[in-house]
């Protein structure tokens, strides 16, 4: 913020260089806009946390080369069930590391580490490379559970839909936390091809989350929408979103929008409400969130129970994202779309 007041001075005050104010300008605007569009805080790393694990290891996880780390690496490979961790758009994955500490006893846990300002295409085509290396080595990966947060909706979804063999991934469970289903509320403005097409200069994220482009009809409707639920199926998907999250698009009264989100989000959906104080930039690392977390990945573990769970039975509606959660209250978020 800083560099873009200076350079708002610089140009204001110096006549010569007026007349590229109006263009620096509308690239830094959307520049800003395609961060605040990702909707994942740059979270900083608990040191307590990592104080058990190498340097190196952490090296790995910050250098975001679209690799996937395994980061509970105490015991042999192969002894528990994978969970495997997808991170925001943020510069620091370490935003998922409460989700590493609580479920390391239980789970070995890996994280892909990517860079977000790469095209989301390309994001996947690393993703789904590295998912066929891990279950080389581990045979229990085949039947991961995945947890996705925010953005990372996009990528992982992506990855499924454009892998030449999908069934890679057709033993996967899968739990989202406040995906960006069908894109983000926050980009709805790029439905004027003209602010789409600066904003994908500027921002690559920024235009995977537009729910009115392309982008959002390829992976959240149509022929892709039947790939993705034809490999992750709808019964061994759970979703935890949020009362009131900004980037929701459970409000937009566009119908073609709206079914994009739906299909995003499909049927198993528990709503944490807004009394609870959790947000959409800091839901990884809320105890109330990883709460709702540990009771749907229990109830992955058991397939048998996996419809009937109590704490993810909704109570009304799905298009009102409601749950059980002591006290039930209703949604109260009237965005535009």
């Amino acid at each position: 913020m800083k560099c873009f007041l200076r350079l708002l001075r610089e140009d204001f005050c110096d006549p010569a260089r007026g007349n590229r104010t109006a263009c620096r300008v509308a690239l830094m605007v959307l520049l800003a806009a395609g961060m605040v569009l990702t909707g994942c805080a740059t979270i900083t790393a608990n040191k307590v946390l990592w104080a058990e694990d190498t340097q190196r290891l952490l090296n790995q996880v910050l250098e975001r080369k679209d690799r996937i780390i395994h980061v509970s690496p105490e015991g042999p490979t192969g002894d528990k069930p994978v969970l495997l961790l997808l991170h925001g758009a943020t510069d620091e994955p370490t935003e998922m590391m409460d989700i590493v500490h609580q479920c390391r006893v239980d789970y070995d846990v890996f994280l892909y580490s990517y860079n977000y300002h790469e095209r989301v295409e390309r994001i996947g085509s690393d993703l789904v490379k590295e998912v066929k290396r891990l279950e080389a080595q581990n045979r229990l990966v085949e039947h991961a559970t995945v947890v996705i947060f925010s953005y990372s909706a996009v990528v992982f979804r992506e990855a499924v839909i454009s892998a030449n063999d999908p069934s890679i991934f057709a033993g996967m469970s899968l739990v989202q936390l406040a995906p960006t289903a069908g894109g983000s509320l926050l980009a709805r403005w790029m439905r004027y091809p003209v602010f789409e097409l600066l904003a994908s200069l500027a921002s690559k994220p920024s235009a995977a989350e537009n729910p009115y482009g392309p982008f959002a009809e390829k992976l959240w409707a149509g022929e892709g929408n039947k790939k993705f639920s034809a490999v992750i199926h709808p019964e061994r998907t759970y979703n935890i979103l949020l009362e009131g999250d900004p980037h929701s698009l459970a409000t937009v009264k566009n119908q073609k929008v709206q079914q994009r989100y739906k299909n995003g989000i499909g049927t198993n959906v528990v709503v944490i409400p807004k009394s609870a104080g959790v947000t959409h930039e800091y839901l990884p690392t809320h105890p109330e969130a990883l709460a709702f977390l540990s009771a749907a990945l229990e109830s992955l573990r058991n397939w048998a129970s996996l419809v009937q769970a109590p704490a993810f039975k909704s109570t009304v509606a799905q298009q009102d994202h409601l749950a059980e959660y002591p006290p039930a209250r209703k949604a109260v978020a009237a965005n535009p779309d």
